[in-house]
Order: structure tokens, then sequence, then C-alpha cells
């Protein structure tokens, strides 16, 4: 019973990755924070859960391995942000950078994951109609 709970609860996870947003803003609210001030926390909580999704929803629609593309977009992107950061501030914070790189990638992933979700509908309708 216990096994089939936990695997319910991890592909709600998986599929919708922003329960976790929403359910982190709410205990948040319940703790005393303003939502304002945990927005970002609850970006950067959920962006795993997001990487995960993605490379699931893309391996669902596909049918191939995508990890690899998204692990060296990250990557690529990472080294940009360091790179620009370093060019145009005299002291380089390696905390401040990790930090907008992983907003950038909670970001993309958001955009990554609704588009994935519009062309697996899609997809599905086409299927059905034939």
């Amino acid at each position: 019973m216990v096994n089939v709970l936990l695997s319910i609860l991890t592909g709600i996870i998986v599929v919708f990755p922003f329960v976790i947003t929403v359910v982190f803003l709410i205990f948040m609210k319940r703790m005393g924070k303003a939502p304002a001030a945990v927005i970002g926390k609850a970006a950067d909580f959920t962006t795993p859960f997001l990487f995960l999704s993605v490379y699931i929803t893309s391996m669902t629609i596909f049918g191939k391995g995508t990890g690899f593309y998204i692990t060296s977009i990250a990557i690529l992107i990472a080294i940009f942000l360091a790179v620009v950061e370093r060019v145009k501030v005299k002291e380089f914070e390696i905390g401040r950078v990790l930090q907008k790189t992983w907003r950038l990638f909670f970001l993309l992933l958001s955009l990554s994951y609704v588009i994935l979700l519009v062309i697996g509908i899609t997809f599905k309708i086409l299927e059905y109609v034939k």
C-alpha cells in the first residue's frame, strides 16, 4: 500500500512539477512568510523536478534519450553566464552566478515543459483522429 502511494505521489510530481511550487508557497505562507519573498526559493526548489519532468516528457513523446542534450545545454548556459558575469563585474561571486543560472534554468525548463505538453497533446489528438 505504501509503495503504491509513493508511486502515485512520484508520478504526480514528475508529471506536474508545478504542484511542488504551489505546495511550497502554501507551506511558506502558513509559516508566516510573504509569498513575494519566497517565490524565488520556490522556483529554486522546483527546478530539479523540472529537469526530471522535461526529460521524462520528451522521452515519452519522442522515444529517444534527451538527457545528454538537456545536460549539455545546462552546462553551456552556466559557462556562458559565468563568463558574462566575470566580464561585467570586478568581484566575481560564484553564489550569485549560480543563483542566476538556476533561476534561468527554471524559466527555460518551464517553457520547455509547456511546449512539450502542447506537442504531446497535439500528437495524441492527431493519433486519435487517424
